[in-house]
């Protein structure tokens, strides 16, 4: 099929249908209903519940089954959200009405409902003009919504094949667990470039330095980029203090840049399904270490996401400092009851002894590093290479299994502590040691020794 009949194809398997809309449209009319009575019996006034995000706007996937409503508030409700209060009258409100919910967090907290197998998460907010500052990041949403929809017009679809292809290709979301294009940057791309098709050839042409996307003519570019630092910048309409697109690292600009080419070259449905895995066969399998951890409960994705980040970043840096050669490394998670962190090296055993590098004969380090190693019968050396004076000792740690539970062990992590602490080592050193893992979990462990991007053909 040419670029043109597999579009075609993809509006039928993006577009919800009758059946589906009119679901997600009931259930969020509903919990407006509800939640408005119930703040007015407790005596609010002067405040709004909208329907907001991709529901609002019109921009949702089939099977999405989130739901955003968000209390627009005046501005002398802020001592309430800030202290928790409007959260207890939302839990009475809930409990009145019998449904089911959870206290959940951003910068303040708010909640989710699960009603018709739908979560809706109900956020409270002030009510702010264009360019005023928000007090929180969702004071912004109900302004993000109205230039979505005064600008967007009739390219909904459009949005949705962006969404659904960026999906494909495991890069979109703003989270931290995917550091990718937000369902907003999604519908900004569309508003600027102005259709599905020219937002894949104007990625396609982007460069891995940085991009820069400023609808409100308020920067030139160099300031832009002095300013926001980061590989994506794109203005943000409503506020243009703000980088809309922060959340893009460099990994996903250069992924958004190779999949848009190899669709363009190679158009195909599949880059718009919203299967992940794809069956692989396996003939090469490198040394890799996958730990296993229970998901720590009770814990936002945010939270468990910054600390993995952060242990992932660790555990990479040290093992290197440790001799290991790291090849690549992953974390997945399915955020409710399994952490995987997989790393691919060059040997999962060392050598037992190891070269060690002293100061240069000329330092001033020179005479203790001679000292403290002259007298020793457990290393080889002190001996002089080229500038410097070396030994070689015992490895400290030769298996890399132990070296990582070393690092784990020195480093403070406030949720994942105790999870790491029950966590399963694997070594896979051929396709059999994938055995042990659950048949979900299999497929991302092949995925990850894989390594190949699906959409690459």
């Amino acid at each position: 099929m040419d670029i043109e009949e597999v579009i075609k194809e993809a509006v039928g398997i993006v577009t919800p249908s009758l059946e589906e809309r009119n679901r997600v449209i009931n259930t969020a009319n509903t919990v407006v209903k509800l939640v408005t009575d119930g703040l007015l019996k407790r005596g609010y006034r002067d405040f709004t519940v909208a329907i907001q995000g991709s529901v609002a706007k019109d921009t949702w996937l089939p099977g999405d089954r989130d739901i955003d409503i968000f209390i627009i508030l005046p501005r002398d409700y802020i001592d309430k959200i800030r202290s928790g209060d409007i959260i207890n009258d939302l839990i009475d409100v809930a409990v009145e009405y019998r449904l089911s919910w959870s206290i959940k967090y951003a910068q303040h907290p708010y909640i989710q409902l699960i009603i018709n197998d739908f979560e809706v998460d109900v956020v409270p907010c002030i009510r702010i003009s264009p360019g005023e500052r928000p007090f929180t990041a969702a004071d912004r949403t109900p302004l993000h919504t109205d230039f979505v929809k005064t600008k967007l017009m009739q390219r909904t679809i459009d949005v949705r094949l962006l969404k659904a292809f960026l999906k494909s290709v495991n890069i979109y979301g703003a989270e931290i667990k995917v550091r990718g294009f937000s369902g907003y940057v999604s519908e900004l791309l569309i508003i600027h470039y102005g259709s599905f098709l020219n937002a894949i050839k104007a990625i396609s042409n982007w460069s891995t330095r940085y991009v820069f996307i400023d609808m409100t003519n308020t920067y030139n570019e160099k300031d832009a980029v002095k300013k926001f630092k980061s590989p994506v910048i794109i203005i943000d309409p409503v506020d243009p203090s703000r980088n809309a697109a922060a959340s893009i690292n460099r990994d996903t600009l250069a992924t958004a840049i190779a999949a848009s080419r190899e669709f363009l070259r190679n158009p195909s449905i599949k880059f718009f399904a919203r299967t992940q895995y794809v069956e692989m066969e396996l003939k090469l399998v490198l040394p890799t270490m996958v730990i296993r951890a229970p998901y720590p409960e009770g814990v936002s994705p945010d939270i468990v996401w910054g600390e993995v980040t952060r242990l992932m970043a660790l555990l990479v840096r040290n093992l290197r400092k440790l001799g290991f050669k790291v090849v690549r490394s992953m974390a997945w998670s399915d955020d409710k009851s399994i952490i995987l962190l997989m790393m691919i090296f060059e040997e999962l055993e060392l050598p037992r002894y190891e070269l060690h590098e002293g100061p240069p004969v000329d330092s001033d380090a020179a005479d203790s590093f001679i000292r403290k190693y002259v007298n020793r019968q457990d290393v080889v050396g002190p001996f002089i290479r080229g500038t410097r004076w070396f030994i070689v000792r015992n490895r400290r740690f030769p298996d890399v299994i132990d070296a990582t539970r070393h690092i784990i062990s020195t480093v403070s992590l406030k949720h994942l502590g105790n999870t790491l602490a029950r966590s399963e080592y694997i070594k896979v050193k051929s396709i059999n040691d994938i055995e042990v893992f659950h048949q979900s979990e299999r497929a991302i462990v092949k995925e990850f020794l894989w390594s190949r991007p699906w959409w690459l053909t």
